[in-house]
């Protein structure tokens, strides 16, 4: 790779030169809408309502608005699909999961690689230290990259590979809906909490009956008494048999089915999947939006449609890539020195990703043991008149009699495994919810992550995942902005991050989470060799919060979008997600961010009227 003075390429970062996106971002006129002649089959040209994103945060707003009568679409990824978890085979071997995960993910800004070939041919091309291949970012400092941060786009979203994880948000995590009056500000989180979970499942008791969940738990309980309060994680699920559960995902809140159909013949909803959403088109006065500019992903064909109604949930990194694109905030490296924007000034500061420690352990010797402790064995395991038994209802019992049954049933079934607990014994799923004595969220289980995945070597019933998450305190520094001369694999502004984190309660907490997994995980067994206590690579834990953040006040909060959702300045305008929590939080976003969704609707539907349901 070429380092010479001489490289034409050497200072392109600092040129005048812009990328076809970026020059159109401010340009004064406007491509002409289409009209029906140029709409894709079944395409209307005017909608009530159009949403970009099919995650549960667009199911959420679909289902909402569908349901009260408005003509929706969403534009959205390449293809549908529900949780790809709820096959059998993954239910088996969760470790092959991990392959799917990987496929799925798009990292969002990669350093290039400045390792010199010098062995390469001298007859070979040689890059120059800016070349861009391979998706690469020559703007991303590797030194304040959130390097794990990575997108989904397929319709779904991430929620077609997602941990289902849904818990509350802890008073300390969450951000103020209701200004001054604690007492109803609770309320109103209580009241749409309720509602979100009822949509996405969300539950407490789906592995009830999981030998190694309960061994787990009850250790964890036993060891920490009323210091902790231990329970499964609350999880978006379904219970289908004992052996099989359905993991939620965004085609659970909303079926994303067109509509009109047999099943819901008055309500109307289209989906186009295989959909780039570009930009909106701002009208002339710069307080309502006109249009969505859309691009077939695989024709490449553009047009526009309009709607009276504009929603983004494409996530944390394409809304304000969008809305970059579209001439709100500043496209372009960060500049302390040029006025602010005047639309959407604070648009890609303040971001917030948690800190991720994690370490897998193979259950204690003594943990395994106990799990036959109820059994009466007599002989030896494939030696004529082997038998095991045990005494149902018996109070001096260690277990409740469907573990032992299970057991039971194991061991004369399969007197060829040494371990008692059964093939298809459900994982645990156990956690200590985020307190302000101990500010994290912990999952204590077993799943499937791009990291973690066990050798084939060693038995995955030992094994235990244990994942803590660390909040991080929002400070302005910390930025993801869009670049004005590369473009990413959509042909959209190259997001690049400005990330650290902070010092101060973000480090201090961050250690003490750490010591806290490591005396926790020592209680239910050793460390797997290769998975030791470690922090994991920043944006791995894809909760990235903050791009585009809710408050009050647009300049006294510095925030992009008020308590309903709704982009300061723009009437018709709302954008959801998890870009809208600017708080400091640990736990899982996704929960909370559909109780803003939900919010944002009741918003919509007494300030703006759906068109009528023609015969």
């Amino acid at each position: 790779m070429s380092y010479s003075l001489n490289d034409p390429y050497r200072d392109f970062v600092r040129s005048e030169w812009k990328s076809k996106p970026a020059s159109r971002v401010n340009a004064e006129a406007w491509p002409t809408l289409p009209g029906p002649d140029r709409a894709p089959p079944g395409l209307e040209v005017q909608y009530d309502v159009i949403i970009v994103g099919s995650g549960p945060i667009g199911s959420t707003y679909a289902r909402e608005l569908v349901e009260a009568g408005y003509n929706v679409a969403i534009d959205s990824g390449l293809k549908i699909g529900s949780h790809k978890k709820n096959t059998v085979e993954y239910q088996k071997n969760i470790d092959q999961f991990v392959h799917v995960i990987q496929g799925q993910l798009m990292p969002v800004s990669v350093p290039i690689n400045k390792l010199v070939v010098d062995t390469l041919s001298p007859a070979s091309w040689q890059a120059s230290n800016f070349f861009v291949r391979n998706g690469s970012n020559p703007e991303q400092d590797p030194f304040t990259n959130l390097g794990g941060q990575a997108v989904t786009r397929v319709v779904g979203g991430m929620s077609t590979h997602w941990t289902c994880a849904t818990p509350r948000f802890n008073k300390e995590e969450r951000p103020r809906l209701v200004k001054g009056d604690d007492a109803a500000d609770d309320r109103e989180w209580d009241r749409l909490y309720a509602r979100a979970e009822e949509y996405i499942k969300t539950g407490t008791h789906q592995f009830d009956q999981s030998i190694r969940h309960n061994l787990v738990l009850d250790t964890l309980k036993e060891s920490y008494g009323q210091e902790r309060d231990f329970q499964q994680i609350p999880l978006a699920a379904t219970r289908k048999t004992p052996t099989f559960v359905e993991w939620s995902s965004a085609h659970t809140v909303f079926d994303l089915e067109n509509r009109p159909n047999k099943n819901a013949p008055k309500q109307r909803f289209n989906l186009f999947p295989g959909i780039v959403c570009e930009r909106v088109v701002r009208n002339a006065a710069n307080y309502k939006i006109e249009a969505l500019e859309i691009r077939e992903a695989i024709g490449g064909s553009r047009l526009a449609i309009k709607a009276d109604l504009f929603i983004l949930t494409a996530g944390a990194v394409h809304n304000p890539q969008i809305l970059a694109n579209s001439g709100f905030g500043r496209i372009g490296r960060p500049d302390a020195s040029l006025p602010p924007p005047k639309l959407l000034p604070y648009l890609g500061t303040f971001i917030t990703e948690q800190t991720l420690v994690f370490c897998q352990t193979v259950l204690h010797t003594d943990l395994v043991n106990s799990v036959k402790s109820d059994m009466i064995i007599v002989g030896q395991p494939g030696q004529l008149g082997y038998n095991v038994t045990f005494k149902p209802g018996d109070p001096r019992n260690k277990h409740p009699d469907w573990w032992n049954e299970k057991v039971q049933k194991h061991m004369m079934n399969h007197q060829e495994d040494p371990l008692p607990i059964p093939f298809d014994d459900p994982e645990p799923q156990v956690t200590t919810l985020f307190k302000p004595s101990h500010p994290w969220h912990t999952q204590i289980h077993r799943d499937a992550f791009s990291y973690g995945a066990v050798q084939q070597s060693i038995d995955t019933r030992l094994i235990v995942d244990w994942r803590f998450f660390g909040r991080t305190e929002p400070i302005e520094e910390n930025k993801l902005w869009f670049s004005d001369k590369i473009t990413d694999a959509y042909d959209l502004p190259q997001p690049t991050f400005d990330f650290r984190f902070p010092q101060g309660r973000t480090s201090n907490d961050a250690e003490k989470m750490m010591t806290d997994m490591c005396t926790m995980s020592a209680k239910v067994g050793g460390f797997l060799p290769g998975s030791q206590p470690q922090f994991m690579e920043p944006g791995l834990v894809l909760h990235l919060g903050g791009t585009h953040r809710m408050g009050f006040d647009e300049q006294a909060d510095k925030c992009c979008v008020d308590t309903d959702s709704r982009v300061f300045g723009f009437q018709n305008l709302f954008v959801g997600g998890c870009g809208n929590i600017g708080t400091a939080y640990a736990s899982n976003p996704t929960l909370t961010a559909m109780a803003l969704a939900i919010k944002s609707c009741e918003y919509i539907k007494k300030n703006f009227k759906p068109s009528p349901l023609l015969a």
